[in-house]
């Protein structure tokens, strides 16, 4: 009796094998710093490029993608003017795109996460689930990490604005086949 209990599994994972179906799979995790202090305001609007392929455990994995699990965009951003601020993350496919105007983001990309309301003069700290809440294009970002991992990121506030972005950490939870 023991040996049959022990003799179907194996059956099945032989049988598995002989079929060419691949048992292994996992996860990893690319964090992408952004500029520390990340500065944007209405008079001197730029984005920040950001390359995926820069990160060795997306360098080493990037051919075995199969899903993107989870992802984050965690930091301090701060409104450095005296009326409260409606801030969004856009994104634009083209990564070297870092110098074009706020309308012209918003024609070329995607929001991506936000609007976070910040208070004038104040800083709020955006942890994982905080982040989480705010995603809104998480297909756009989802396309690009399992593309060529490389497009860029604007910071966008209402009116005149200006941003700080500290400690600003892109992360991204992919799924692999191994």
């Amino acid at each position: 009796m023991n040996t049959l209990r022990r003799a179907v599994p194996l059956l099945a994972l032989a049988a598995l094998a002989a079929a060419g179906c691949m048992l292994t799979s996992g996860q990893f995790v690319a964090t992408y710093n952004l500029p520390d202090p990340f500065d944007v305001s209405s008079l001197a609007f730029a984005g920040t490029s950001v390359d995926l392929n820069t990160i060795s455990e997306y360098e080493d994995h990037k051919d075995e993608l199969k899903r993107v699990e989870d992802l984050a965009l965690v930091g301090n951003f701060t409104n450095r003017t005296s009326t409260a601020a409606q801030i969004e993350v856009w994104i634009v496919p083209d990564g070297s795109l870092t110098t074009l105007t706020a309308q012209q983001v918003q024609a070329n990309g995607t929001r991506l996460w936000g609007p976070l309301a910040v208070a004038g003069n104040s800083t709020e700290k955006v942890d994982w689930d905080r982040s989480s809440a705010l995603f809104v294009g998480r297909q756009a970002l989802i396309d690009e990490v399992k593309g060529d991992g490389h497009f860029a990121l604007y910071v966008i506030a209402n009116g005149a604005f200006s941003v700080r972005v500290t400690e600003g950490t892109l992360i991204v939870v992919v799924g692999a086949a191994i």
